[in-house]
């Protein structure tokens, strides 16, 4: 699947252009483009196929995806792909040390009932972090009406 993340001059566009063809996109906020990134990094790093990019190739629209009422339902690698992009973004942005990046995760993911949270090292966190610092950096320097474009197999 291909993830199309535009910039705009107010807003962004997501768009996901699935394997058969089929699109889904929203509009973002300014800032929103980051936990998008996130969301990939952390979904590819530990192959979450029912994270939030998986739940879109797999049929669902993002629409869907924002819809309270739906997300309540989808289940506990959702939930977790979730909490490891929120995470990822807090050490991005210095809010969190990347040392902290597990500890969080495994705190936050304990208070929901049923999140099995992958083994991970130190190695894993530095490697996304990496990841997610090129992506944002990357993004921040595409013009207006330019596009990031990002592959999630």
């Amino acid at each position: 699947m291909q993830i199309i993340i535009t910039k705009g001059k107010i807003r962004n566009t997501l768009t996901c252009k699935r394997i058969d063809g089929t699109l889904t996109s929203i509009n973002l906020g300014p800032n929103i483009p980051n936990h998008d990134i996130a969301h990939y990094v952390v979904e590819k790093q530990f192959k979450l196929e029912n994270g939030f990019y998986g739940k879109v190739k797999s049929g669902m629209t993002i629409e869907e995806l924002s819809n309270k009422e739906i997300i309540r339902n989808l289940g506990s690698e959702t939930w977790l792909s979730e909490i490891m992009a929120r995470n990822l973004q807090s050490i991005g942005s210095g809010a969190a040390k990347t040392e902290q990046f597990i500890e969080l995760v495994n705190w936050e993911a304990k208070n929901i009932s049923g999140i099995g949270v992958p083994i991970m090292n130190l190695t894993d966190i530095e490697i996304m972090k990496s990841e997610f610092d090129q992506l944002c950096e990357k993004w921040n320097l595409i013009p207006e009406n330019g596009e990031l474009k990002l592959i999630f197999e």
